[in-house]
């Protein structure tokens, strides 16, 4: 690698190189790059030296977020639902990044308009007091992949809810418990002392 193909240590717009990041299939070169957001990405050579990448994609976001502000829905709730996703999964001085961001969860292209977001939202049972939940835990937020629910439905979707399966369904405990009219505490106390599951769901009342 020549010295004056040697992009470390410059800057294009936001992004400063970092680092040499092997070639994309045609054989280009590829750069690690620093965003000043504190994200890194991997840039083609050629799109930083023709401007056509300066950011990580915040330039964008922050664009829309201006636009959104000027059509009235920067004091919305859903606007700030729709902030917060943002956040999470891509600010890393975040405080909730690692939860999210930093083991991957993403927010979808379709979702970094806010618009788009909105239109979904709306079609998809959207109310004041309801969160917005993924049903896979550990899949992005997208369409296919979130809902809105109560307080005590997305509490309970939460990935670290111990879960098992009986006859064939996957519950929580509080939602077996629930269920079978046993005390949480008691199906976990059982289940922590390995009990075979006709054991730890066990109603004494019966």
């Amino acid at each position: 690698m020549s010295k004056a193909s040697n992009l470390i240590g410059q800057r294009f717009g936001r992004l400063v190189v970092i680092a040499r990041n092997g070639s994309d299939r045609r054989g280009q070169s590829l750069w690690l790059c620093q965003c000043d957001c504190g994200k890194t990405l991997s840039v083609l050579g050629a799109s930083l030296k023709r401007g056509n990448t300066k950011s990580c994609g915040c330039i964008s976001s922050e664009k829309a977020t201006a636009r959104n502000t000027k059509h009235g829905e920067s004091n919305t709730r859903l606007y700030h639902v729709w902030r917060g996703m943002k956040q999470r999964c891509e600010y890393q001085r975040h405080k909730n990044y690692p939860q999210y961001g930093g083991r991957g969860i993403a927010l979808c292209s379709e979702w970094q308009n806010y618009d788009n977001f909105k239109t979904w939202a709306i079609n998809n049972g959207y109310q004041e007091g309801l969160s917005i939940d993924r049903i896979n835990p550990d899949l992005g937020y997208e369409p296919d992949n979130c809902r809105w629910v109560d307080s005590l439905t997305q509490a309970r979707n939460k990935r670290n809810n111990h879960k098992i399966t009986f006859n064939g369904e996957t519950l929580t405990i509080s939602e077996w418990a629930q269920r079978l009219g046993v005390a949480p505490g008691t199906i976990r106390y059982r289940n922590n002392k390995g009990l075979p599951l006709n054991k730890i769901f066990k109603n004494e009342n019966n």
